[in-house]
């Protein structure tokens, strides 16, 4: 992940020593709780209790070899 940070200044003034670390920590921090939110959704999606939720909801039936039949 490789983040530029610069400042919007109508005088041009480059942004303060710190800026540019305390920056990329915050939106590293944050890339990384995503990453981690989106991945225990993947889980919880693809886990076989929902995966079984699904069929009874949506009332999918079976063929005896597993295509689905309907």
């Amino acid at each position: 992940m490789s983040i530029g940070v610069t400042r919007d200044s109508p005088t041009w003034q480059p942004p303060t020593a710190a800026a540019e670390e305390v920056v990329t920590e915050a939106l590293r921090e944050l890339a990384c709780w995503l990453y981690l939110q989106l991945e225990a959704e993947y889980d919880h999606l693809t886990s076989g209790e929902a995966i079984e939720e699904g069929i009874i909801v949506n009332e999918y039936t079976f063929a005896q070899g597993g295509l689905r039949f309907g």
